[in-house]
């Protein structure tokens, strides 16, 4: 029999006091992306929420205990828009500073560490104003940046991508161009070669890519007339091509149904077609979808020692890998005294220095540097908002959905070191992460402790298509979204009744962005949830179709099927069409900027929902893009959606 805790007072699930208020979970955890190594210092992308979220280049002495610093002053912000998620917006050469600046989409260049104002100039000014970079890299050859461009002139039916050369006197040369996507250009280390993907509509880049490989021409640049394809067949996803220092190419791929390690001999690069090398075989993904440029997973150690992160059923781990022919070793990387969960961003120098992010259930995330594969110490000792025993740790779980076959999720319990309920099922917030390719792992996330330092629980679910299970897995989603996603979500549900967690009259769904359209598939297609938050969410598939950016264009032919031709179906699967089904409170936010789900979709849902007499709220951010960024607009949000609950659910 359970023993209560005296010293605890007792309420009910879901009217916990809590320390954790809305501005902490806003402020607390800034986003970090991008570290590099340049000559002793470390340099990051931060993000300010308080600062209506904007991105600034931080960096620090990668030695000693110095303060970090900010290179970008206010209000200046480093991001990308191409294919509107951004990504690779900075690099240091040197001394130098190129950017990409938020505003206005250009390069810049400054010059660092000088006692000058820190002015910088726009080195793409003779280009098109209408031209996104991303991607940044250097060719110290042509003293120029490699870059992704992408080209939104009006006059074009969609944006033109291409990969371009940026000389440093601000002319603009052309690479490689034809296909829909490029990205990744990645250099020799002698600087004849340059490797890079690309892939072409109606391909995601973790359905199939290609790789392609170009020789320096006699004039010093790169075309593709010096160019071939040599890795893609159709059907495999290919992930960060690399150089080591011996000429070798390495990259992911995933022919094995697992994203693995392969590699090219620099002799192999020779033949026309050449032959892929298994670095390390293993039921695990070394690459993560990529959404954004950057991405990174591996890098070099030292010229005989690989650093990589690796994902299986939402946990990851780092790893050293010793690249001996003879016998390839494998050792865990992690912190001396704390067990990190979550791994991302891995970067090295060559010269036994690693700096990857990574955090845990308990830690928030944070910078963290190996040094000759020692353990892992932080750089900024972030502390997570709340003590030890108020932080909730996610249970691993699977459970069985439709057709037999396995889901996957993680299990936070209701916790609160003053606090205790006499019932023992709690309100189910079960969320739906956003793609729908991608994943959800075990870092610390303020915006789940806000609701389990309540006396929320919440189920934060892998459903079929979810990364990090496999390819199998991942493309199971395939012409069955909103189908098999909402299968999952309500097995969830039902899987946290059937252990007693969760109280059946105060099951909860929540999702953002492909997440958002689950909720709404499942309130529209299912009488499983009491209530639905939808963030920036799908109603209309059809009008999605008709109104998403270019990365995105065709992404539901393969999750839905091919449009017109299939009309039928996309109506079929669209919540706008069956809104008389809904018969719980939906609560609707959604950023009046969104490029990607524009703000139509959500208010077109409100509208009709409102017409048949149900009820709902609708929350609209004029300054928010896809995504909530602003600290103000944050709070703001989680203070609506607790209102919401207090009110549907009496707490």
């Amino acid at each position: 029999m359970h023993e209560r805790d005296t010293t605890k007072k007792i309420l009910p699930f879901g009217r916990w006091l809590s320390t954790l208020d809305t501005h902490a979970v806003a402020t607390s955890s800034p986003r970090f992306a991008e570290p590099s190594i340049v000559d002793g210092q470390l340099y990051w992308l931060q993000s300010v929420p308080d600062e209506k979220g904007r991105t600034t280049i931080m960096h620090r002495p990668l030695e000693g205990q110095t303060s970090p610093g900010s290179l970008l002053p206010r209000p200046l912000s480093a991001k990308s828009k191409v294919h509107e998620y951004g990504g690779g917006s900075y690099l240091v050469i040197d001394n130098t500073l190129f950017f990409v600046l938020g505003d206005d989409q250009q390069i810049y260049r400054a010059d660092l560490f000088t006692k000058a104002t820190f002015s910088p100039k726009c080195l793409t000014r003779h280009g098109p104003e209408s031209a996104r970079y991303a991607d940044l890299s250097w060719d110290p050859q042509q003293n120029g940046l490699i870059a992704v461009c992408e080209d939104h002139n009006e006059s074009f039916p969609e944006p033109q991508t291409r990969l371009v050369c940026v000389h440093l006197d601000g002319t603009v040369s052309t690479i490689a161009s034809g296909a829909d996507f490029y990205a990744s250009p990645a250099l020799s280390p002698c600087g004849t070669q340059l490797a890079w993907l690309c892939w072409n509509h109606p391909n995601m880049p973790w359905d199939a890519t290609e790789l392609w490989l170009a020789t320096r021409d006699e004039n010093g640049g790169f075309s593709e007339l010096n160019a071939r394809k040599i890795a893609g067949n159709g059907n495999e996803s290919l992930f960060l091509p690399r150089f080591h220092a011996t000429g070798d190419l390495y990259f992911v791929s995933d022919l094995s149904d697992w994203w693995n390690l392969y590699k090219f001999d620099k002799q192999q690069l020779e033949v026309q077609q050449p032959q892929a090398i298994p670095i390390l075989e293993k039921k695990a993904e070394f690459a993560t979808p990529q959404w954004t440029f950057r991405m990174s997973t591996y890098h070099f150690l030292d010229e005989n020692t690989l650093i990589a992160c690796c994902s299986s059923k939402g946990q990851w781990q780092l790893f050293s890998i010793d690249l001996s022919p003879s016998d390839v070793k494998v050792a865990a990387l992690n912190h001396r005294s704390r067990i990190l969960t979550s791994f991302s961003d891995v970067v090295a120098n060559a010269q036994g220095i690693g700096v990857c992010i990574a955090a845990s259930a308990a830690n928030t995330p944070d910078l963290y540097v190996t040094e000759n594969k020692s353990p892992l110490h932080a750089v900024l000792q972030n502390k997570a908002p709340l003590t030890q025993q108020d932080i909730s740790v996610p249970q691993s779980v699977s459970f069985t959905t439709s057709n037999g076959d396995q889901a996957y999720g993680f299990y936070y319990a209701p916790q609160n070191a003053n606090y205790e309920a006499q019932a023992t099922r709690a309100p189910l917030i079960v969320i739906c992460h956003g793609g729908p390719t991608g994943a959800t792992d075990t870092a610390f996330n303020p915006k789940i402790q806000f609701w389990t330092n309540r006396g929320f629980a919440v189920m934060d679910v892998n459903y079929r298509g979810s990364t990090g299970f496999g390819r199998q897995y991942r493309q199971a989603l395939h012409a069955n979204w909103g189908i098999y996603d909402v299968a999952d979500v309500c097995a969830a549900a039902n899987f946290a009744v059937a252990q007693g967690w969760a109280d059946p009259e105060k099951l909860i769904i929540k999702g953002s962005s492909a997440g958002g359209y689950t909720v709404l598939a499942a309130l529209t297609f299912t009488n499983t949830f009491k209530a639905g938050v939808s963030l920036y969410g799908i109603g209309d598939l059809e009008t999605l179709v008709r109104d998403t950016h270019k990365f995105e264009a065709r992404y539901l032919d393969t999750l839905i099927g091919s449009y017109p031709q299939e009309r039928d179906i996309y109506q079929q699967r669209s919540p706008i069409h069956r809104v008389e089904n809904i018969s719980c409170p939906l609560l609707v936010f959604q950023g009046l900027q969104d490029k990607v789900v524009p703000p139509n979709q959500a208010q077109a849902m409100v509208d009709a929902v409102r017409a048949k007499g149900l009820a709902v709220d609708y929350v609209t951010f004029e300054d928010e893009g896809h995504g909530f960024r602003n600290a103000e607009n944050i709070s703001t949000m989680l203070h609506a959606e607790l209102a919401f609950y207090q009110k549907v659910f009496n707490l």
